[in-house]
């Protein structure tokens, strides 16, 4: 039999010490792992993209994997709900906004040389965008015809312009009201982004024949056939074949292959506020675009507007209530199969009376 072992043991100074090695070893371990979480994680971007009310605490950032947009808050005056492309004025909503920035039509057309069309005279103003989108769309008719006819007979129209000619059709009709004239402040020629066509030589046009280019290609150049036979139950204003409203891209198209009006379109639009679900429309030319409704604040003079700062992007208002910002996704898609006939199925190319002096001049 061997010698028995004798187990060895630690004596008090050996287990201080080794306690304080353990000790030392856990502490450093702990140490290293909070490191190693920290170094891990990413910075928080700083763009907003919701905006909480008062009482809620939640952060502002977006953080899923699946968000393609940041957003950040964009301060509008209240007033700024009176101007934009998309301003609806009609009956029940009155002109509101600026007419500040009006030019002349044919200073415009001018200097784009352009000998596509006539404009009644150096008076006739519009805004900016919608003179040289309609200088762009004549020309590009004028290439397919090689009709020069069109004359640019209205634009702008102030209240008091307006005014005259409400009273000048109640002395013709004899009526307390008028069907074909808007009451003075409440014609959306006061906004300056809609103009009424004529032709030379005295007549009238209603965009039958090689004008019926127009009808089925205004839209390529942010326009619309304001007061189709269609919708004269919900604009209450007469059909007229001559008169087109700039509202810019993408709802230009998205309201005439709709075979919407504006009162209509500025309705749906309430449907995709900014914290919902955003109305995606895929343009003729493929772009696709977001667009989605803002309202205005009813506790301050200003909104803060979330738009996405790395994209293009623009903010009009309503006329009304609140805010549309329109953006430019960056994306592409197919083309969508273009149908943009104005007239539903049922409708007929019947041409409604128009004043011999004042055609153009209705609503």
């Amino acid at each position: 039999m061997g010698k028995t072992q004798k187990k060895k043991t630690m004596t008090p100074t050996q287990k201080r010490v080794l306690d304080v090695i353990l000790s030392a070893a856990l502490v450093g371990a702990v140490g290293f792992g909070f490191y190693h979480v920290a170094s891990g994680s990413s910075a928080i971007d700083q763009t907003t993209t919701y905006t909480p009310t008062a009482d809620e605490t939640q952060p502002t950032e977006e953080t899923t994997e699946e968000a393609k947009i940041i957003y950040q808050n964009e301060e509008y005056m209240n007033l700024e709900v009176y101007n934009g492309p998309l301003m609806l004025v009609n009956n029940h909503e009155p002109f509101r906004g600026s007419e500040d920035d009006l030019v002349s039509l044919y200073e415009v057309k001018l200097g784009a040389d352009s000998h596509s069309f006539s404009v009644r005279d150096a008076e006739l103003y519009v805004r900016q965008v919608a003179a040289d989108y309609l200088i762009e769309m004549f020309d590009d008719f004028f290439e397919e015809t090689y009709d020069d006819n069109l004359l640019v007979i209205s634009g702008h129209r102030s209240k008091e312009r307006q005014q005259e000619l409400y009273e000048e059709d109640l002395e013709q009709t004899g009526e307390d009201d008028s069907e074909r004239v808007a009451k003075a402040g409440y014609s959306e020629h006061q906004t300056g982004y809609c103009v009424d066509l004529t032709l030379l030589g005295d007549e009238e046009y209603d965009g039958t024949g090689i004008y019926s280019w127009i009808d089925e290609h205004c839209y390529e150049y942010g326009f619309i056939l304001r007061y189709p036979e269609s919708k004269t139950v919900i604009t209450e204003i007469q059909y007229e074949p001559w008169h087109y409203r700039y509202v810019g891209q993408p709802h230009a198209y998205y309201m005439t292959s709709g075979r919407l009006c504006l009162e209509e379109y500025i309705e749906i639009l309430r449907e995709y506020p900014y914290d919902g679900e955003h109305l995606t429309i895929t343009n003729y030319d493929g772009k696709v675009y977001e667009v989605y409704y803002v309202p205005a604040s009813s506790d301050f003079a200003s909104t803060m507007v979330p738009v996405p700062g790395q994209l293009s992007h623009s903010v009009s208002g309503n006329n009304s209530d609140g805010f549309i910002v329109t953006v430019d996704t960056g994306e592409t898609a197919d083309p969508p199969v273009i149908s943009t006939n104005t007239a539903s199925t049922e409708d007929t190319a019947a041409s409604t009376e128009a004043s011999d002096s004042d055609e153009g001049e209705e609503e």
